[in-house]
């Protein structure tokens, strides 16, 4: 079994030294750019423009991971290889570049890179056809090319090395501060097509990505966990309130699959064009599935009759 990067006992003591300077200058991403996210343009509060170290993401479906700093053990292990075989099934992994849950997802992300680099070597012929990888990317709280925290300089550098993408909103030489965070987690969801939120506390930063999701019409997923633990009480609140329980990277995949990964994405930038709330997108997605009977509704969806009705009339019933 592959262990964690930021586990094995070699790495513990590593040397945070080797600063910044290592990475380049990072380059400004403009909206008018043809290569801009389209996701970004529709969510709320969209960036004026990015900062980004690395290759720009294109291509491919993105899934955000993202769960406490202070995660288990046990953790750690299920997001690395989670991330790594959704890596190597052609996903873009996306987090932030804190501490724990963030960290094993890009580095579980890059052994998957890795390795889908090294099946696809012997067979890759010139084409215009997208690689069958996808290196991860990540999003920061303060400006580049500073690293915060400075235990993760190694992981940043790697990423880059494999082709991914260090991106902040905040100008290079912004000091990271607590307001940042919860800003940037905004972004974190809207460029993609599920957020897995794993070991959330129920006031955390996880949480509010995943209400970003919902507002942006993007799918929720969570772990379960042991009942009486505080560290997983976000997860059982986002499954009791619909967000799809998943236990390994198929039931993810299937999740996407469901949706059909390559249409998802437009289908949301639509919705959210229109103004429409989140309960809204996601009845209308159901009803797509299901038709228009309330009660197969009612059912699928698992809302009171109340908050299904208001759903059902934009809002206007009382």
């Amino acid at each position: 079994m592959e262990w964690p990067d930021l586990l094995r006992p070699e790495r513990r003591g590593e040397s945070t030294a080797g600063s910044s300077s290592s990475l380049e200058d990072p380059r400004l991403w403009k909206p008018s750019c043809h290569q801009w996210p389209e996701p970004l343009r529709w969510i709320a509060r969209p960036p004026q423009e990015l900062w980004i170290c690395g290759n720009k993401p294109m291509g491919r479906p993105i899934i955000a991971i993202v769960g406490s700093r202070k995660a288990s053990v046990a953790g750690l292990r299920w997001t690395f290889q989670l991330a790594a075989e959704l890596s190597r099934s052609g996903f873009r992994i996306v987090s932030g570049l804190a501490l724990g849950i963030d960290a094993a997802a890009l580095d579980g992300a890059l052994l998957g890179c890795e390795e889908a680099k090294r099946s696809a070597a012997p067979t890759m012929t010139p084409s215009l056809a997208p690689a069958p990888f996808a290196p991860p990317m990540a999003l920061l709280g303060n400006g580049l090319p500073a690293i915060y925290p400075a235990k993760n300089r190694p992981l940043a550098r790697r990423i880059v090395q494999c082709g991914g993408a260090l991106i902040s909103e905040y100008p290079p030489g912004t000091a990271p501060r607590p307001h940042h965070f919860p800003h940037r987690n905004r972004l974190i969801s809207g460029c993609s097509v599920a957020v897995v939120v794993v070991e959330a506390t129920l006031r955390s930063g996880s949480m509010g990505t995943a209400r970003h999701a919902l507002d942006q019409g993007c799918e929720v997923c969570a772990v379960p966990g042991p009942v009486e633990s505080t560290s997983h009480q976000g997860c059982h609140l986002l499954i009791r309130d619909g967000a799809h329980l998943v236990t390994c990277a198929r039931d993810i995949i299937e999740v996407c699959a469901g949706l059909g990964v390559a249409g998802c994405r437009a289908g949301i930038e639509g919705t959210a064009r229109k103004g429409l709330s989140a309960d809204q997108r996601r009845l209308e997605r159901e009803r797509k599935l299901h038709g228009d009977d309330l009660c197969r509704l009612h059912e699928v969806t698992g809302w009171s009759p109340i908050r299904l009705l208001r759903a059902w009339s934009g809002g206007a019933f009382d």
